[in-house]
């Protein structure tokens, strides 16, 4: 709970100094909601990994995105405040026993697991050129995400010689850190609304740049 609280309270910090600079601009800026979703094309396959005939389900890692953003007339700049959040499809994994190739005894003590992302983030993005309708910019920014590991028996119960082949089975945790995102996209106006390609890179740790889901999102500016 106490990691819950810290996670908000900073998100507000980065949030209300970037409310605070487009309040004290000049000119007003225009405010619009945007949403998007997408997937991590790094992570998609919806056939069962070869090289693991125990494991079962599709990779598939989903990203959606709520935007505020506030962009000055005829400026090329664009501030925003995003929420992330997303999903890997859980998967199932058999445990092998003798029978499979493993150590211990036989175990039919499937563990399904999954993992989940959230951010709140701030930064803005810049348009390289106009053409007609179509705008394509470059962004990136900072935030503090959230990555969460779930995992848990599919059977409810354990019996005594399937323990030791699922030590720690039954587990979940979060981790709290502060990252950063960027990316390209391509903005195609219609009408008062806009509608947006985007390819994303979130790295959920500034210490391990490793780490994080690379979202392509299709979104609606209204």
């Amino acid at each position: 709970m106490r990691l819950r609280h810290v996670f908000t309270i900073s998100s507000f910090a980065i949030a209300l100094p970037l409310a605070s600079v487009s309040a004290q601009n000049t000119e007003p800026a225009a405010g619009n909601w945007s949403f998007s979703l997408g997937v991590d094309p790094t992570h998609f396959d919806l056939h069962p990994p070869k090289f693991n005939p125990g494991e079962s389900g599709a990779q598939a890692r989903m990203v959606a995105n709520l935007t505020r953003s506030w962009q000055s007339r005829n400026s090329k700049w664009t501030r925003h405040i995003s929420l992330m959040v997303g999903a890997d499809a859980p998967r199932q994994v058999q445990p092998f026993g003798p029978s499979g190739g493993g150590f211990g005894p036989p175990c039919d003590c499937p563990m399904r697991y999954s993992n989940r992302y959230g951010g709140l983030t701030a930064g803005a993005s810049y348009d390289v050129f106009r053409v007609s309708r179509f705008t394509p910019y470059i962004t990136g920014g900072t935030g503090f995400y959230v990555n969460g590991y779930r995992r848990s028996p599919v059977n409810d119960v354990l019996t005594p010689a399937e323990v030791p082949l699922y030590l720690n089975g039954a587990d979940s945790h979060d981790a709290f850190s502060l990252g950063v995102n960027a990316g390209v996209g391509l903005k195609v106006r219609l009408g008062s609304h806009e509608l947006f390609l985007e390819q994303k890179f979130h790295r959920f740790d500034i210490s391990q740049l490793g780490v994080g889901v690379n979202p392509f999102s299709i979104g609606f500016r209204f």
